[in-house]
């Protein structure tokens, strides 16, 4: 057993007996671990809020690679996003980054930049105009496919290799874009050049620079098409995020 310390994302945490919790986190040097927190829930919890989802946080673990739990000693915050918390449309959207990373990061290996991207999504929520937290899901989403190593081929066709300038036809589980010459085939769609540069333009753009954006002009309904498919077929087990259809719920109840 060896006591280690890393920078960490909190993505979720759920009951463990009277007062622990387990919690999720993904860390810098380590990846994701699953932790059991004694005594987070108990009235004197030397925790206090650091436990929340999308707080950032140096914790202290005793790690045990033979072993799925490990305990977590302590955690100091680093940075706490309260806006996230209070508002319903925020905490939706920030809550897709977090499931998409504990969905998609396995194993205990870490990715700095992973976490950096993650930490300037949810910075970026906390204090976009609503109208865009989707646009910062969707680059998120898709620079983190970069990341991750199988990010969709946007900007050449995947069979003749041709510069795409005029949409084409979106496979998903080829991994991209297809010309009108060679053809789809079956499980593809059209994805128009509206969409095609959107895409590609959120895979380039830092996530506060997306706050900017006009979301009115923003081909919302076939990027996230585009976007859900495509994580379908890459990602194992992957049926769509829950905080997803949560985020949507809550938009048709306010409608």
């Amino acid at each position: 057993m060896a006591i280690v310390q890393s920078e960490a994302l909190v993505l979720r945490s759920h009951r463990l007996g009277e007062t622990s919790l387990i919690v999720s986190l993904f860390t810098r040097e380590f990846g994701l671990l699953r932790c059991v927190a004694k005594g987070a829930r108990g009235l004197k919890s030397r925790f206090g809020a650091s436990l929340e989802p999308g707080v950032r946080v140096n914790a202290v673990v005793y790690r045990k690679l033979t072993r799925d739990l490990q305990l977590l000693s302590k955690t100091d915050i680093v940075e706490a996003l309260p806006r996230l918390w209070e508002d319903p449309d925020r905490f939706g959207a920030a809550n897709q980054v977090l499931e998409f990373l504990e969905r998609a990061a396995y194993g205990e290996s870490g990715d700095p930049e992973l976490l950096d991207l993650a930490a300037g999504a949810l910075r970026a929520m906390s204090t976009t105009p609503v109208a865009c937290l989707e646009l910062i899901v969707r680059g998120f989403e898709i620079q983190a496919c970069e990341r991750l190593g199988y990010a969709p081929e946007l900007t050449v066709c995947l069979e003749c290799r041709k510069p795409l300038v005029q949409g084409g036809l979106f496979h998903p589980v080829r991994g991209g874009l297809l010309c009108e010459s060679c053809g789809g085939g079956p499980g593809s769609f059209r994805l128009s050049e509206r969409a095609r540069r959107t895409m590609v333009a959120l895979s380039a753009s830092p996530m506060d620079a997306l706050q900017g954006w006009a979301a009115e002009r923003y081909p919302g309904v076939e990027v996230a098409k585009a976007v859900e498919r495509f994580l379908m077929a890459h990602l194992e087990r992957f049926e769509g995020l829950r905080a997803s259809r949560v985020a949507e719920s809550m938009g048709q109840y306010r409608t």
